[in-house]
């Protein structure tokens, strides 16, 4: 098997992850505003329509990180409508 390409353009160094821009911090305090009243899978798909990445998503609605994946197997299949409803924070 073929050694895996670096993707340069991916990496991260860790002052990066630590610090947020300004911009990043708004369009997360506009996720969370956006998506306060929707149900959480509704939620995760929205939030992963705009861009956002599962890690990103689980950590805005507080879920796993696989649950946006789930949350769009479902859609994509027409799966079980379980959601789980959101915690007032």
């Amino acid at each position: 098997m073929a050694p895996r390409k670096r993707n340069v353009a991916a990496e991260v160094t860790s002052e990066d992850k630590d610090e947020l821009t300004a911009v990043d911090k708004i369009a997360r305090l506009l996720a969370l505003l956006v998506t306060k009243d929707m149900e959480t899978d509704v939620a995760a798909l929205t939030l992963d329509a705009a861009g956002f990445s599962a890690r990103e998503v689980s950590n805005l609605l507080g879920v796993g990180p696989n649950y946006v994946n789930v949350a769009k197997h479902r859609k994509k299949t027409g799966g079980p409508k379980r959601s789980r409803k959101r915690k007032a924070d």
